[in-house]
């Protein structure tokens, strides 16, 4: 079962698509609501120019419940997270909003999944050895 972090679900929610299936963590609704609603994202018009839309509050949730349907929600207990902080501590560059990500990896990893879907490869990689992917329609 394929891993959707954040960047990846923020990717597909903008181009239109949804995953048919995979996992994720609780806190990634958490941090795509967040956002939607705060910084928003980027797009470029019909006229090639970049604009950036946020959503309300009321619509973010809307569109997360869609979105996030089809997934099987993971996560770490309080024990495990506390081991992960352990683990991150002995690597290097494993620090600040890296950290997150890493807590991204140590769920997929713990739960088994196959692959990760991100669009943060270079980082993801100093993290894990599974197999990461770019968000891509199903």
């Amino acid at each position: 079962m394929k891993y959707y972090d954040t960047s990846a679900l923020l990717r597909a929610w903008k181009e239109g698509w949804m995953p048919i299936e995979g996992m994720t963590r609780s806190h990634t609704v958490a941090e795509w609501i967040s956002i939607q609603t705060g910084r928003g994202l980027v797009y470029r018009d019909l006229d090639g120019q970049l604009v950036k839309r946020n959503l309300s509050p009321t619509d973010a949730a809307r569109e997360a419940q869609r979105l996030f349907s089809r997934l099987v929600f993971r996560d770490l207990s309080g024990p495990q997270t506390l081991e992960a902080a352990v683990l991150a501590s002995a690597r290097d560059g494993i620090r600040g909003s890296n950290f997150h990500d890493f807590l991204h990896t140590r769920t997929a990893e713990a739960f088994g999944a196959t692959s990760i879907v991100t669009l943060n490869m270079a980082d993801f990689r100093k993290m894990t050895s599974l197999q990461l992917e770019q968000p891509l329609q199903p």
